[in-house]
Formats: C-alpha cells, sequence, structure tokens
C-alpha cells in the first residue's frame, strides 16, 4: 500500500488476466472507492480515496453542468474494451457522455435497464476525469484511448501541498494520447479553467457559492471563445 499525491490510499497488485477475471466476481466496492481490474495489463490497483481527491472529483459534475448543452454522469462506471470480460475495467472518478450520446443514453435509459446497460457496452464515454492517476498505474491514459474514450482530463499535483496542476488529452485508438491546450469536446475550457474551480473549493462555502464561481470561469470561457471565432473570421463589406 503507497499513499497517492492528494493522500489516497492505494494498493497495486499484479497477476494474470486469469486471475484478475476472476477476482471481479469479488464485489471490491465494498472495501474501495475506485478500483481497476485490467486483465490486459495484468494490474488490480485498489483505491480508498483522500477527502480531498473526493471534494475535487464532486467539483467535476459543476464544471459539465455548466459547460455541456446536454450531458449525462454515470457514476461507478467499469469502463472496459468490448471484448474483456465482465467486471473488469477500470473505474475513472466520472465519466461523461456529451451532446449526441447524451441524448442516446437517456433515450435507453427510458427503454429499458438492460438497453441501457448495452448503451454504455457500445459506447464509449466523451470525457473521463481522472482525479489522481499514481505512478504504477500511468498505462490508464492509453487504455482509455485503446477502449474508444474521446478525451481525458487529469487532476494531480504534488504529495504534501495543494498545488494542483490539470492535463487534458485527445484520445485515439493505436495513437498515443495527445495533450490539449484546450478541451475539444467541452466548450474550449482549459486546464487553467479547471484549476482555478478547484482552487474556488477554498474559498467557497456552501454549494451554491461553488456552483456560481464555477458557472462564472464557464461564462467568461465562452466570452472569449466567441471572440477569438469573430477575430477569426474574416471581413467581407457589403456589396455597393
Amino acid at each position: 500500500m503507497h499513499t497517492g499525491p492528494l493522500g489516497s490510499r492505494v494498493h497495486v497488485l499484479h497477476a494474470d488476466a486469469g486471475t484478475v477475471t476472476a477476482l471481479a466476481t469479488v464485489d471490491w466496492n465494498r472495501w474501495f472507492g475506485r478500483v481497476c481490474l485490467d486483465p490486459v495489463r495484468g494490474l488490480i490497483v485498489l483505491m480508498t480515496p483522500s477527502h480531498l481527491h473526493e471534494d475535487l472529483t464532486g467539483l467535476f459534475d459543476d464544471i459539465v453542468d455548466a459547460a455541456a448543452d446536454v450531458s449525462k454522469r454515470l457514476g461507478s462506471t467499469r469502463v472496459r474494451g468490448r471484448n474483456e470480460p465482465s467486471g473488469t475495467g477500470m473505474e475513472p472518478d466520472c465519466a461523461f457522455y456529451l451532446d449526441e450520446r447524451a441524448r442516446g443514453y437517456r433515450a435507453a435509459a427510458v427503454e429499458s435497464e438492460a438497453a441501457a446497460a448495452s448503451f454504455v457496452e457500445s459506447t464509449p464515454f466523451d470525457l473521463v476525469v481522472e482525479v489522481e492517476i499514481t505512478n504504477a498505474d500511468e498505462g490508464k491514459i492509453e487504455r482509455y484511448g485503446e477502449i474508444g474514450v474521446r478525451e481525458l482530463w487529469r487532476l494531480h499535483g504534488r504529495k504534501g501541498t495543494r498545488d494542483l496542476r490539470a492535463d487534458f488529452f485527445a484520445l485515439h485508438p493505436g495513437r498515443p494520447p495527445r495533450r490539449l491546450p484546450a478541451s475539444v469536446v467541452l466548450a474550449g475550457l482549459t486546464p487553467g479553467d479547471v484549476c482555478e474551480a478547484a482552487d474556488s473549493l477554498r474559498s467557497c462555502l456552501t454549494r451554491d457559492e461553488r456552483t456560481e464561481a464555477v458557472a462564472r470561469i464557464v461564462r467568461r470561457r465562452r466570452r472569449a471563445s466567441v471572440r477569438v471565432r469573430e477575430a477569426e473570421t474574416p471581413y467581407t463589406a457589403a456589396p455597393g
């Protein structure tokens, strides 16, 4: 067992694919808040998140709610490839469908629980968030890309401090992750915006204050994006 950079307790085990698949029958979430059972890498990661980790995780619900036109977050979801054994997979801190995929999930959920489960099995997420990836599980980012997730946000810090840094990555199967200066899937938000929102946890005393602080950041980013698009649009004089 070791301690992650944000204070979470992490257990890392290595095993063959058959053992990982067999262990997927155990309800590990009874004891651990985040679970990774990856038969492809032969890796088992069991995390007990710190209070800071959980506070930061909750922040992303506010960010996506404020920035997305339509979104659907799925909690406690194992993300795995289509042909990988049931019960295995990685459990991100947040996983979101956006826009058309969010609408598709909601339509499937209205149809039946089985249809919703089938939708998740066949449809990769638009965005996953990992608040704390330890050195032992760095390969998780590449694995999300192979599964088909479009974008990953990573928030991390230095052990013993509250200094935070965010990284955004575009993901594609068969290609290494590509670092992004701004989100492609969500309102052009930047890593700096996310860190500023995280800092709001220190000064906002209530949930309403935090929600409004995040909304201000999103509104400012949208206005900045509009100004950039207008500046890039060639001016055409009216005839006559």
